[in-house]
């Protein structure tokens, strides 16, 4: 966990908050995909990773550097840190100073703002992602 350990010198609060990870996973899903049916969700094997709903268009977001970018502008005072699969979970107040480039060499990562009104996500793959998407 060396982000964790490099936002902390940067004066990030960070909060384990447990194995909340899947109780999260399931926030995402409503705030996120939720106009998407079960049977898209099944034919793009989202119950592997939320993140399909990206990778197979089903939602238009911004993609690499473009998501890259939306993330690093966007206003982070309180926001949410968990995994795909891994119930890991955190909570950071005041990331204001938190950038793509210090969540990187994670994979599978999911980060939200406290009201789910945006994402960000973190891959496995080199070739898909990152991802950046907000509501409305």
């Amino acid at each position: 966990m060396d982000w964790i350990k490099q936002l902390r010198t940067k004066g990030v609060i960070v909060t384990e908050l447990g194995r909340k990870g899947g109780r999260l996973r399931k926030q995402w899903e409503q705030a996120f995909a939720d106009r998407i049916s079960s049977q898209e969700k099944t034919s793009i094997y989202f119950d592997q990773f939320l993140w399909h709903v990206f990778s197979y268009q089903k939602l238009s977001c911004l993609k690499e550097t473009e998501a890259m970018e939306a993330f690093n502008n966007e206003q982070k005072d309180e926001c949410l840190i968990f995994y795909q699969n891994d119930d890991r979970a955190y909570r950071l107040i005041d990331a204001k100073c938190l950038r793509a480039d210090d969540l990187q060499h994670e994979h599978d990562l999911y980060v939200v703002n406290s009201s789910f009104t945006w994402t960000y996500v973190q891959t496995h793959e080199w070739f898909c992602g990152p991802y950046f998407y907000r509501k409305g």
